[in-house]
């Protein structure tokens, strides 16, 4: 009889951890949504308008925050205050944060008195050093600095969710910091830049081998995929070319910078044809303090899609 009991507490407690396994599977399976917002706050006024946007989100059913840079103007001091001041919002959000620095974070601190690059190590130390700050782990966030030849560059790291691939790379505005007359600027730029496509090929490298049905490429710059006129972002262009001409599923760039919300098919191939499988998603940005939702639905046939989302004023 003992053993009947005991055989029986087996049976209940695997049953319970299946049923757990399987949930959580399942959960990561299923369609989701985020919220995408950046170029915020610029001001006292919308710093109030942004963390009640935030908050009245904490309800909202979304899977993670997605802040795509320049947390502040570019007229504000480079301070530990101000940078403190978001880590501790971004910290304090029920839910993971995923964040790529703008270049108001740092590439345009000389503006304000302070050294870009000390600000750009400030930041990686401020907001990537400690998992509790972004909670990428939670993403289960697969970070470029786990291969020691780039263990530098904690802010580039990659992440599944729906079987759809998300690509977080610093690619950065203010040109991608390459600033011909600045020999530090330009070293940074060398080396970040080496970093970045080395991360962004191997991780298009993985979505092709996996076949996933979605691929979410997150950067701050506006590239300019227009007209591609910027030097400091025709190795980024370039990539990305090269992964459309072999990918045919529905690919979504999501940035910032330019403060212009759109939705849009603006990259062509070098022949002049429309990648009709790209999107770019630009975000509101100040002085319009507002978000934007990103459905994800590996059973659509387009993966991706997007409304603005606004704070519920009473």
């Amino acid at each position: 009889m003992a053993n009947l009991r005991f055989a029986s507490l087996i049976l209940a407690i695997l049953f319970v951890e299946f049923h757990t396994v399987t949930t959580e599977v399942n959960a990561q399976d299923a369609a989701f949504r985020f919220l995408a917002t950046g170029d915020l706050p610029y001001s006292e006024a919308q710093d109030g308008k942004f963390r009640r946007l935030l908050k009245q989100s904490e309800d909202e059913d979304f899977a993670f925050l997605m802040h795509v840079g320049d947390f502040k103007a570019q007229s504000v001091p480079c301070s530990d205050d101000e940078f403190t001041k978001i880590r501790d919002l971004f910290q304090s959000y029920p839910k993971p944060v995923v964040y790529t620095p703008g270049d108001n974070e740092w590439t345009d601190c000389h503006g304000v008195g302070s050294d870009p690059i000390e600000r750009l190590k400030q930041v990686r130390q401020l907001f990537y050093s400690d998992p509790k700050t972004l909670r990428l782990d939670q993403l289960h966030a697969v970070p470029q600095s786990h291969n020691p030849k780039y263990a530098t560059y904690v802010e580039n790291y990659r992440f599944s969710r729906a079987g759809v691939l998300f690509i977080v790379a610093h690619v950065v505005g203010s040109g991608n910091n390459l600033r011909p007359d600045d020999p530090p600027a330009m070293e940074e730029y060398r080396k970040r830049n080496e970093a970045n496509l080395a991360f962004l090929n191997e991780s298009f490298a993985e979505a092709l081998k996996t076949d996933v049905p979605g691929v979410a490429v997150v950067i701050h710059a506006n590239p300019d995929f227009e007209n591609g006129s910027g030097e400091g972002f025709k190795p980024f262009l370039s990539t990305m070319r090269s992964f459309l001409s072999k990918y045919k599923k529905p690919v979504v760039c999501i940035h910032g910078d330019s403060h212009y919300y759109r939705i849009d098919k603006p990259l062509k191939s070098e022949a002049g044809a429309t990648y009709l499988n790209f999107t770019r998603m630009e975000v509101f940005g100040s002085p319009n303090v507002a978000g934007v939702v990103v459905t994800i639905d590996p059973s659509d046939s387009q993966v991706f899609s997007y409304r603005p989302y606004y704070v519920e004023d009473n």
